[in-house]
């Protein structure tokens, strides 16, 4: 299409609502945009619709010497490669952040690292730089922030038994992967506000796949607001049964929190939860999920939340174009 590439996604979720009753209600819907300016120069973008707002999570100009375009989203890596981007972009921290796009997922929800520590997945515009050998990837950034400063963080990761290349439309990661991520933020005084790092591992062994990260995160206090510690870590497991008439994939995952704050009491600082379920490929170009959560531990502020159940089912339909 005049050299863009167009690709496109949306689910509807069935979950209960505050009262307990099942509800059937729209997710997001998402479109994803990439193109060619030049041998050296791409762009890529993705719009999310839902029903609150519309929003542009990407949009970034990305220059490579070498190496072809990486995925707007997800995993980045099908080739060898040097980039530098100018833009919008998800940011490499941990490994779930590859998984956030319902189409890319098994789950339906994101480990407790994701949505506890990292308020849903972290997403900033500025300009970063990464490359990727073979064996050796890495992502250097400076950024926005999360207040009126700047953010300096990176990324590395080990690839050291395989080859970690794959084609975008795929699953296949490499055979093992592990990272180091680091995330330093600072106040208009270039003072520091926030620290976080996080280690992750990911494996496979043919149908079996195996992912872990843990996640540290420090707020300074500050004149209206108390500082906090969070650290948590989730192990995420799945098997995939290609060959069944619908492929499916079936997954296990135990994640777990902590915060310490002088506005939490002892003994109410942790959420811990196990997860399990299945996703159904159908026809291609449709999936279906199911997930039971049940809650281990729970702060207040969780029990707190609306449509919080200490067991709970969901369900969710994936259209991808």
């Amino acid at each position: 299409m005049f050299g863009i590439k167009a690709s496109a996604f949306g689910d509807v979720l069935v979950a209960p609502n505050d009262e307990g009753r099942r509800k059937l209600d729209w997710g997001a819907f998402e479109l994803d945009l990439e193109g060619k300016f030049h041998e050296n120069l791409d762009a890529a973008l993705a719009v999310v619709a839902t029903r609150e707002s519309t929003q542009l999570p990407v949009g970034f100009l990305d220059f490579h010497p070498f190496g072809g375009t990486i995925a707007p989203r997800g995993r980045l890596w099908v080739e060898k490669g040097f980039h530098i981007q100018v833009g919008r972009f998800d940011v490499p921290f941990g490994n779930d952040w590859q998984f956030f796009a319902s189409k890319d997922s098994a789950s339906i929800s994101r480990p407790l690292t994701t949505d506890g520590i990292m308020d849903g997945g972290y997403n900033d515009l500025g300009l970063r730089v990464l490359g990727n050998n073979g064996a050796v990837n890495f992502n250097t950034f400076i950024l926005r922030g999360f207040g009126d400063g700047r953010l300096l963080g990176g990324r590395i990761g080990l690839t050291p038994f395989g080859n970690p290349f794959s084609l975008k439309d795929t699953r296949e990661p490499k055979v093992a992967e592990f990272g180091l991520s680091m995330l330093y933020d600072t106040d208009h005084n270039r003072r520091k506000r926030e620290m976080a790092w996080a280690a992750d591992a990911e494996g496979r062994l043919g149908a079996y796949q195996i992912r872990a990260e843990y996640l540290w995160r420090r707020r300074e206090p500050g004149a209206v607001e108390a500082g906090s510690t969070k650290q948590g870590w989730h192990l995420t497991q799945e098997f995939a049964f290609p060959d069944l008439p619908m492929p499916t994939t079936v997954f296990l995952r135990y994640d777990r929190v902590i915060e310490r704050s002088a506005l939490v009491l002892p003994g109410e600082d942790r959420d811990a939860r196990l997860v399990a379920g299945a996703s159904a490929g159908i026809a291609g170009f449709l999936q279906l999920k199911v997930e039971w959560q049940h809650v281990l531990q729970a702060t207040a502020a969780s029990m707190e939340t609306p449509g919080y159940s200490r067991n709970l089912w969901v369900a969710q339909l994936v259209v991808v174009f």
